[in-house]
């Protein structure tokens, strides 16, 4: 029987344990391993055809710069050239706490550079609001984004629970790159429900399955 530190997956950056496999079941508070491993399947394979255009930056790496002085953010955004895209996601947790694990909300943040705003997207409404203001001010230097790039908290649909909101994140970055990318004109409160999330979340069981078998 595999216990809870056993590795599911190995991919690229991304370490998957069983621990962290077993909280895409219901009602599990998916945790920033799981995030970090969608966003860095989307940039290497889901999306890799426009990865010039997308960045995702994974949720360890927002946790830092939260924390970090705004002159020595370089040292983790720099390799990503956020300069050069016209999209950037970034999941935000309402965690406090330098250097450690833990929070309780995910929400999502895109920059578009084409309009010069960011967009946050908040399954539980405006919970992660000021916190990711805040990190628009900091970050926004790192971008092509100037002094006058506008916040804008959008409607979204809500989560029905209180654990789903990671799910969330995931299934809206999704719609959002198939939105700007792929000229997708389906509405994103139509495009996720809570059966979409509930589905999302057996989805990203089956990739992970299907690529621990490729590997």
């Amino acid at each position: 029987m595999a216990g809870e530190t056993d590795i599911v997956l190995n991919y690229h950056n991304s370490l998957l344990r069983v621990s962290d496999y077993e909280l895409l079941d219901p009602p599990n508070w998916i945790n920033d391993k799981i995030i970090e491993f969608c966003f860095e399947y989307f940039e290497r394979e889901q999306y890799r055809y426009c990865a010039d255009l997308l960045a995702f930056i994974s949720p360890s790496v927002i946790q830092a710069i939260k924390f970090y002085p705004q002159h020595e953010m370089g040292i983790f955004l720099d390799p990503l050239n956020l300069t050069a895209k016209q999209y950037v996601f970034m999941a935000v947790n309402d965690n406090m706490a330098a250097y450690q694990y833990g929070g309780s909300h995910w929400s999502l943040l895109m920059y578009n550079g084409l309009r010069n705003a960011f967009y946050h997207y908040d399954s539980m409404s405006p919970s992660n609001t000021s916190i990711a203001e805040d990190l628009c001010h900091k970050i926004q230097t790192n971008m092509n984004a100037d002094k006058k790039a506008t916040f804008k908290e959008m409607d979204c649909p809500q989560q029905e629970n209180g654990y789903d909101c990671g799910v969330h994140v995931i299934a809206t970055c999704e719609h959002l790159v198939r939105q700007n990318i792929e000229a997708y004109s389906v509405p994103l409160e139509c495009s996720i429900s809570a059966k979409q999330i509930q589905k999302k979340r057996q989805e990203i069981k089956d990739l992970i399955r299907s690529l621990k078998k490729c590997s």
